[in-house]
């Protein structure tokens, strides 16, 4: 990839992401928070932004991942001349093209062509900023969960779930308890020498960078009264693992994500928490954590 200005560098979870382009480029609001250009630091990822879309490049025989739904195409990913390639689709209009990408073998530098709208080019915008942070965690002993995290300045407790399970609602009652939210449905949990720590990544909205150290991992659900189940092996792996972020196209990684929730569910409380939404769940897990560490 032919480098270009520096244009920005984003500090994400401990990661130096660094956008060139020889034009003007657009961050989105919950990004800013993330710049970091002082000092300079060494890139992980390097995204090399360009204005406008190159004629389509791909063969429909070398689709390997979709993600859509019944009404609309989030990406698409094809395995091209040993580079993925993504079509990435515009969330407000239907199977517009908002983005073409091409990621190198070893997932440390991009190439994103995108379009112009009112004059300015996001490159980063959703869906392919969490796309981008997810193919960055994988050279490293890290994953992105659809989770939330509360901290209380001690222990961080991640909740994670199908969507409508609960996960805003328990931050809520976290946050009105007085434990910090790091976020409330995307963050990257990071393996460090000191144990597993957990980093919100950038929202729709403005959040300032926060990191906790991880104490225990629940797999919620509402229920009409308050009740754990402690959960061991691969039944803790395979329900942590569900919410990962991930694309099952790959042996090689598929395997690295099997290796990481296999070691981090051995170091980890995992545990499935049915909860009535209302301040008695945290009195409830506090109770239970004790009970569990006398």
């Amino acid at each position: 990839m032919q480098k270009k200005q520096v244009t920005f560098q984003l500090l994400i979870a401990d990661y130096s992401i660094k956008l060139f382009s020889e034009s003007n480029i657009e961050l989105e609001d919950g990004y800013l928070p993330f710049l970091n250009n002082e000092p300079p630091l060494k890139a992980d990822i390097e995204i090399n932004c360009t204005i406008g879309l190159p004629d389509y490049p791909f063969n429909e025989n070398d689709l390997v991942f979709e993600a859509k739904n019944e009404s609309q195409k989030f990406y698409s990913i094809y395995r091209t001349d040993k580079k993925l390639g993504f079509v990435v689709y515009n969330q407000q209009t239907k199977d517009e093209i908002q983005q073409i990408a091409f990621l190198n073998p070893d997932f440390t530098k991009w190439e994103v062509f995108s379009t112009v709208s009112n004059g300015q080019i996001l490159p980063l915008k959703y869906p392919l900023g969490p796309i981008i942070l997810h193919y960055m965690t994988i050279n490293s002993d890290a994953v992105m969960m659809h989770a939330s995290c509360a901290f209380d300045g001690k222990k961080a407790r991640l909740f994670t779930g199908f969507s409508g399970v609960g996960k805003s609602t328990i931050s809520k009652i976290m946050s009105d308890a007085g434990h910090q939210i790091i976020n409330d449905d995307r963050v990257i949990i990071r393996k460090k020498e000191e144990g597993y720590f957990v980093y919100n990544t950038p929202m729709y909205y403005r959040d300032y960078s926060k990191v906790a150290p991880l104490s225990a991992i629940y797999v919620i659900s509402h229920s009409p009264e308050n009740k754990i189940k402690k959960l061991n092996g691969a039944a803790a792996i395979s329900k942590v693992m569900a919410f990962s972020i991930q694309n099952n196209f790959d042996k090689s990684i598929i395997q690295n994500r099997l290796h990481f929730f296999n070691e981090l569910c051995s170091k980890i409380s995992v545990n499935e928490l049915g909860f009535v939404p209302n301040e008695s769940v945290v009195k409830f897990i506090l109770a239970h954590e004790t009970e569990n560490n006398s």
